[in-house]
């Protein structure tokens, strides 16, 4: 499956240099240390406006934000020590560069070589974590478009100073449904989709609500409490999207509602994976009647959004 990446550049003593950015050296540290920032650069990207928005997580503009953990390899991710960083925002910059947002002290390595770090990112960055990484997720009503999608890296364990990159990949931690809809002009011959004044994705042991744990990229939902609401999508449109968590649903149901009918269309039972886009095709009839055509389950990646990929080629002299 693919993934997004973003390359970290450590910039030793004789340091090199990104393309179109400032030079960077080694800094003095306290009792003569020095200090070893880590710097994070990701190519700019080409914008696409025929894609989703950036909430399906396809896409950075310039200043959108990231959050960093850093802790040494063989200590507790939520602890106290020198080279131990909690939720670190990084903005991506117009030339293609993550820096440490205003305010913020950027990550270092340790001086000794010997100390292995774990970096641990997820995008979008976000402030209400709690201390132990915890942040209530709630994708109940996305009426105006798809929820925000979590990007999540843990692939970079065990990083000493001598690595001269470390690659962070990002995986999507839920799944997407899209539901494209058309009324059939033989038997609805004057139907307009502004007509559609709702969508509901919904289903027997559904759930809309978790908290999601930076700590392992986990979405943890309350056993036995179903959604009431299922997944409230964008109405009067050809095409809606929704961030699903990942589950496993038994007798989903998609109902679409217009002033004269109440449509309701019944897919198969399904387990709603992580990274995975699932698309239902679903035609209107008269009295009610729904036609579903063929579904379909893809890698969700940027090739079949519309979107390129988030993959960063810092350019070095």
């Amino acid at each position: 499956m693919k993934r997004f990446q973003i390359f970290v550049l450590l910039l030793s003593a004789a340091a090199t240099v990104m393309t179109g950015c400032d030079k960077r050296s080694v800094e003095q540290g306290g009792e003569g240390g020095m200090k070893y920032q880590v710097h994070f650069a990701c190519q700019a990207l080409v914008k696409n406006p025929e894609a989703d928005s950036k909430v399906t997580g396809e896409n950075f503009d310039e200043g959108d934000v990231v959050g960093i953990y850093s802790y040494p390899s063989d200590e507790a991710m939520f602890g106290t020590g020198e080279f131990t960083h909690g939720n670190v925002p990084y903005v991506y910059q117009a030339e293609g560069e993550l820096l440490a947002q205003d305010g913020w002290t950027p990550i270092y390595f340790p001086l000794d070589e010997s100390l292995p770090l774990t970096f641990i990112s997820y995008y979008p960055y976000t402030d209400a974590l709690s201390a132990d990484g915890v942040l209530q997720v709630d994708l109940a009503d996305q009426t105006k478009g798809p929820a925000q999608a979590i990007l999540y890296s843990n692939n970079a364990q065990r990083i000493t100073r001598t690595a001269e990159y470390v690659k962070l990949e990002y995986r999507y931690l839920m799944a997407q449904v899209i539901v494209n809809i058309t009324f059939d002009d033989a038997d609805i011959p004057n139907a307009n989709m502004k007509d559609i004044t709702s969508v509901v994705f919904n289903g027997t042991g559904m759930q809309n609500v978790a908290d999601f744990h930076v700590e392992d990229g986990s979405l943890v939902t309350t056993s036995g409490v179903e959604s009431l609401q299922g997944y409230q999508m964008a109405p009067g449109l050809e095409r809606t999207v929704a961030t699903v968590l990942p589950q496993s649903v038994a007798d989903p149901t998609i109902t679409v509602v217009t002033p004269y009918h109440t449509f309701v269309a019944q897919p198969k039972a399904i387990t709603y994976e992580a990274g995975l886009q699932y698309t239902y095709n679903l035609t209107l009839r008269s009295g009610g009647e729904v036609v579903i055509g063929n579904t379909t389950i893809e890698e969700w990646v940027p090739g079949n959004s519309g979107m390129p990929p988030i993959i960063g080629e810092p350019e070095i002299e």
